[in-house]
């Protein structure tokens, strides 16, 4: 019993050096990211919250002067339409030929359409052949929308404000918001791109060892205990915490979620597949053509506040996704760029010769030992004498670098 806890307490100070940062330092570092993340998303939230607020206490005075304009509009092209009416039964009891009367009617309903049109020609008022009928724009579901969009720079610009006070309050509000967003959705993209870079390279050690199980199984080697419980990712000689998520899987990512947030607007706003993909695409790029606009024939009811609620949120969650994947695609996209370049001969490799150092292969029969320590990426001028070597023969002594290069 003696023997076995001092082998185990040999074994866990052996390998207490290849293991990462412990439970409590990444609970307390979780637990500061949720913190940070979500003080940054109750900011954003109270900021879209008063600003909704104050736009509907600005641009309410100027909604029920044109709803009052709309009533008079209203009243009257009924009185017209009542006037016409009567002055038509009039003329029937008098004493004209059908060609005439058939004349005059048309010469009124021509006048009666004319006056109906001017009437109802300011967009503002919107006409819609009712006297009472108001569809409000500076609803509060509404109003939220506004300042998401506002703030995210999609622009939809189906609620606009028309005041003057409205529009200098816009401008100071989009000075101050988009900023926060901006570092918001960045801040959470940075996070989720962590996150999937950690989970990625997780699952690929995994295999890996997976793959070793297996081979280790057909040798018939004894297994060294359960998968689960080896540590994953943080070997010095092989730091698999750094692999870099492909940009095939960051594009799967993105198309998963437009095709679902798809699927969800094909059902609430009953738009064909090719409509709600169009309308995801055009909102997560911040494109904002307006052509398309969730909630317009929801009323004011707690559904409308519900969906406009989850589409606010579908933005935002897309968004920091968005941002996730150019986080995780950049360093790979300049790479790639700069391959192409050099292999177009646009631009010339400036690349120090050393990081191209490959290791020489070891002699037929012979393994190449590399040190527990050694990653692979230092010069070989600056190993100690018996590390890299194979076991067959050392390797030749040079007295500078430049000599090294040229015995490749």
């Amino acid at each position: 019993m003696l023997k076995r806890l001092k082998y185990s307490t040999k074994l866990r100070h052996m390998t207490s050096n290849f293991q990462g940062p412990g439970n409590k330092a990444r609970c307390r570092n979780f637990a500061k990211v949720l913190l940070t993340n979500f003080i940054l998303f109750l900011m954003v939230t109270l900021y879209s919250v008063f600003g909704a607020y104050l736009f509907i206490v600005i641009e309410s005075g100027n909604e029920q002067r044109l709803r009052q304009l709309k009533i008079l509009v209203a009243q009257d092209a009924e009185d017209s339409l009542e006037y016409i009416i009567s002055l038509l039964w009039y003329q029937n009891t008098q004493n004209l030929t059908k060609t005439q009367y058939s004349s005059m009617v048309m010469s009124n309903l021509n006048v009666l359409q004319q006056f109906v049109v001017q009437k109802a020609s300011d967009p503002s008022v919107r006409y819609d052949g009712y006297i009472y009928t108001w569809d409000y724009v500076w609803t509060y579901p509404k109003a939220i929308f506004f300042t998401i969009t506002t703030i995210a720079s999609i622009g939809y610009g189906n609620v606009v404000p028309k005041t003057f006070m409205g529009r200098l309050v816009t401008i100071l509000y989009s000075v101050v918001g988009i900023p926060m967003l901006l570092v918001a959705l960045a801040n959470v993209g940075e996070c989720l791109a962590d996150a999937c870079r950690y989970i990625y390279s997780r699952m690929c050690c995994r295999w890996c060892r997976v793959k070793r199980k297996f081979s280790e199984l057909k040798k018939k080697t004894p297994q060294k205990g359960f998968l689960w419980n080896d540590d994953v990712g943080y070997e010095s000689y092989m730091p698999t915490q750094k692999v870099n998520v492909p940009i095939v899987v960051n594009l799967f990512v993105i198309t998963v979620y437009a095709m679902m947030c798809g699927i969800l607007f094909c059902w609430w706003e009953q738009w064909d597949f090719m409509s709600a993909i169009y309308f995801t695409f055009i909102t997560l790029t911040t494109i904002g053509f307006g052509d398309l606009v969730p909630g317009n024939h929801d009323g004011d009811g707690l559904s409308a506040i519900f969906k406009m609620f989850v589409t606010c949120l579908i933005c935002f969650v897309g968004m920091a996704l968005l941002s996730m994947c150019i986080n995780l695609m950049q360093e790979q996209l300049i790479v790639k760029t700069r391959w192409m370049l050099m292999e177009l001969g646009i631009m010339e490799e400036d690349i120090d010769p050393m990081e191209k150092y490959k290791y020489k292969k070891s002699k037929k029969g012979t393994v190449l030992e590399t040190h527990k320590d050694r990653d692979g990426n230092k010069r070989l001028s600056l190993m100690n004498a018996d590390e890299g070597e194979s076991t067959a023969s050392k390797p030749k002594t040079y007295s500078n670098i430049k000599e090294e290069l040229e015995d490749m």
